[in-house]
């Protein structure tokens, strides 16, 4: 994602090298936090975490005891026998704590594993053979990018830089002649570092790619001014002769949420918390509309905090409020879409600090049950948010609207019976 997903600060924990199964029961916990339900019955054995569902992370041996690289070792089926289909990556933790590691891991490479296994685009984005963000002849998956430094001015600026960059697409005709794995290669994309000593890097299934690695530090990437790195993921997988889909492993993640009145692409999954409930729309209405295929290719740039969508529009996730009468409100995370010069004025602002207390406006691009689709479309005052100590930008958040129905929305407390309904957690804690 652009910008890290927010979390509750945790106590800083020791700076000494963790135990293989240590780091990865960190792994679990976050990959957890991330895709709630992913590692229900996982288990810590040797050096691996191992899934019922048929996938394994674990943690190779390193080469120096006291190193805090972390080389983990994905096999998204190990069903595949006797040579494992698997992809590598490798993270640092900064001043020791594996949990900045773990997060920028699970971000990237882990979230290219939930979307190989998952393939419904709530992790990672999908890119075809000709896709103008994709690696022509192969189809790509491809995470955000992770932003870890000293700044998060900074971190942003790096990370929308890269971005714009599109990175994977221009290197790509210094990297294809390698990708040797039948089944999928894994792409690492790393630019960091102090101002003066910043390195490009490119790993291709865990080794440095020096070609790409050149192509990489050619595309004139900014410095930062202070201590900053930023990182993304992809896996590219070969596609059989003929065939518009490439062979993806026998394993799936069963994250399939049950049915829910309140919208297309809801991503809650079906975990709501008892006091605090909230829905996360995947698309905006329009995107959702798309044939897949069209979608795919209309689709240049996904973040999970912004999307952009060729000849439809520039969408930003913010937050739409419902309070209940019960004292809760529920939280729909929803997308807007702005004009072109309100959401360069929106990055302008994310880049400089200057985002809180701005106030903006767009239009509302999803229905929200019970209310259904008489919401879209309905005009908004969105405020912009500050950013958490822990890095974090709070999403913007849908103030008012002078649409009759959208404005009673806000302005009401409503029955959680016709909010909710069966959906309601309370009702199943109880």
């Amino acid at each position: 994602m652009l910008w890290k997903r927010r979390r509750t600060r945790r106590a800083e924990p020791s700076s000494e090298r963790l135990p293989d199964l240590a780091f990865l029961a960190l792994v679990r916990e976050r990959l957890e936090e991330y895709a709630p339900g992913v590692t229900r019955g996982a288990e810590l054995r040797g050096n691996s975490l191992l899934s019922p569902s048929g996938w394994a992370v674990g943690v190779a041996p390193p080469d120096d005891a006291g190193s805090h690289r972390y080389d983990l070792i994905v096999f998204p089926d190990v069903s595949v026998q006797p040579d494992v289909p698997c992809f590598v990556d490798h993270v640092v933790a900064p001043g020791g704590n594996p949990r900045h590691a773990i997060d920028g891991w699970v971000e990237t490479a882990g979230a290219c594993l939930l979307e190989l296994l998952d393939r419904g685009e709530r992790f990672a984005h999908h890119a075809g053979p000709d896709h103008g963000h994709g690696v022509p002849g192969w189809h790509s998956i491809i995470s955000g990018v992770v932003g870890l430094g000293l700044d998060t001015a900074e971190n942003r600026r790096l990370q929308v830089a890269l971005l714009d960059a599109n990175v994977l697409h221009h290197v790509a005709g210094s990297m294809t002649a390698d990708l040797e794995s039948p089944f999928f290669n894994g792409v690492k994309v790393f630019y960091g570092g102090s101002p003066g000593t910043m390195e490009a890097e490119i790993r291709v299934n865990g080794v440095r790619h020096e070609a790409a690695s050149a192509a990489l530090a050619a595309l004139d990437l900014p410095e930062p001014s202070t201590f900053t790195t930023v990182r993304q993921y992809a896996l590219l997988l070969p596609l059989p002769p003929g065939a518009a889909e490439p062979t993806y492993p026998a394993t799936r993640l069963d994250l399939t949420p049950p049915e829910h009145a309140h919208g297309a692409a809801c991503g809650c999954c079906g975990n709501l918390d008892p006091e605090q409930p909230g829905f996360d729309l995947a698309w905006p209405h329009p995107v959702a509309e798309l044939p897949e295929e069209e979608r795919a290719r209309r689709v240049t740039a996904d973040t999970g905090a912004i999307m952009i969508v060729d000849g439809v529009g520039n969408f930003l996730k913010v937050r739409l409020p419902v309070r209940l009468e019960d004292g809760r409100t529920v939280v729909y995370l929803v997308w807007a879409l702005l004009q072109p010069r309100v959401f360069e004025d929106f990055i302008d602002r994310v880049r400089d600090d200057r985002l809180t207390g701005h106030r903006f406006e767009g239009l509302l691009a999803n229905g929200v049950s019970p209310w259904g689709e008489e919401l879209l479309r309905a005009p908004v005052v969105l405020g912009g948010q500050q950013v958490d100590e822990d890095g974090s930008i709070r999403r913007p958040e849908v103030l008012e609207s002078d649409q009759p129905l959208l404005a009673e929305v806000l302005r009401k407390r409503w029955p959680a019976e016709f909010v909710l309904g069966d959906r309601d957690p309370r009702l199943s804690a109880g």
